[in-house]
C-alpha cells in the first residue's frame, strides 16, 4: 500500500544539513545576495563567491565584515572558517562587502567593475561622514556622482530629482537647497 505524502513546493529551499549554512551579503549598491556555504568554508571562499557574482577579478582589494556582538565592525579573517567566526564574534550572519585596501591611484585598477565598486565605497563613506571633506570638496564630489549616475546635464532633470537624490551627509534644509544648486552648476561644467 503506497504512502500518500504531500510535499510543499516553494521557490526557496531550506538547508537541512548541519554541514551547510546560508549567509546574506550586503553589496556596496545596497543589494543583498545569499550564499550557501559549507561549515568549513573560509572567508576567502565566500569572498570569491561574491566576486564571481559581480564578475570581479581583482578581489585582493576587497573584504567582508560583520557587526560583532558589541556592534563593532569586524573584518572577516579570510583564511579561517567563516561559520566559526560568525558564531563566535557575530551578532548575526549578515556580511558586508567593502573595499578593504585603497590604491594611491585609480589607474592601478584594471577592471571597470573594480572602479565602480571603489566609487560606491567612497560615495558611501562621504555620505556616512567617515570620509570628511570641505563643503567645496563635497559639492565637487556630488557633481561627479551625479555625472556618474545620471550622465550629461539636461535642464529638465533638475526640477525635482536632485532634491530626492542624496548628495550630502545630513544637513539643514536651507543649506541643502543652496548646495544642491551648486551641485547642478558643477554638473553642468562636466
Amino acid at each position: 500500500m503506497p504512502f500518500r505524502i504531500k510535499l510543499r513546493r516553494s521557490r526557496r529551499y531550506n538547508v537541512l544539513s548541519k554541514n551547510y549554512f546560508v549567509t546574506q551579503i550586503r553589496l556596496l549598491d545596497a543589494n543583498v545576495i545569499e550564499c550557501t556555504l559549507s561549515v568549513e568554508s573560509t572567508g576567502q571562499e565566500c569572498l570569491e563567491a561574491v566576486a564571481q557574482r559581480l564578475e570581479l577579478r581583482e578581489t585582493h582589494y576587497f573584504g567582508l565584515w560583520f557587526h560583532s556582538k558589541t556592534q563593532v565592525q569586524r573584518w572577516v579573517e579570510l583564511e579561517k572558517p567563516l561559520k566559526k567566526q560568525l558564531d563566535k564574534f557575530g551578532s548575526e550572519t549578515l556580511l558586508f562587502f567593502a573595499v578593504m585596501y585603497y590604491v594611491p591611484s585609480v589607474s592601478r585598477l584594471e577592471q571597470e567593475i573594480t572602479r565602480y565598486q571603489y566609487y560606491l565605497q567612497v560615495k558611501k563613506d562621504v555620505l556616512d561622514g567617515r570620509l570628511p571633506c570641505t563643503v567645496e570638496q563635497g559639492i565637487r564630489l556630488a557633481g561627479f556622482a551625479v555625472q556618474a549616475d545620471f550622465g550629461d546635464f539636461t535642464r529638465y532633470l533638475y526640477q525635482d530629482f536632485l532634491r530626492e537624490y542624496v548628495l550630502f551627509p545630513v544637513v539643514g534644509v536651507c543649506v541643502l537647497e543652496e548646495w544642491t544648486q551648486k551641485v547642478a552648476e558643477e554638473h553642468k561644467s562636466h
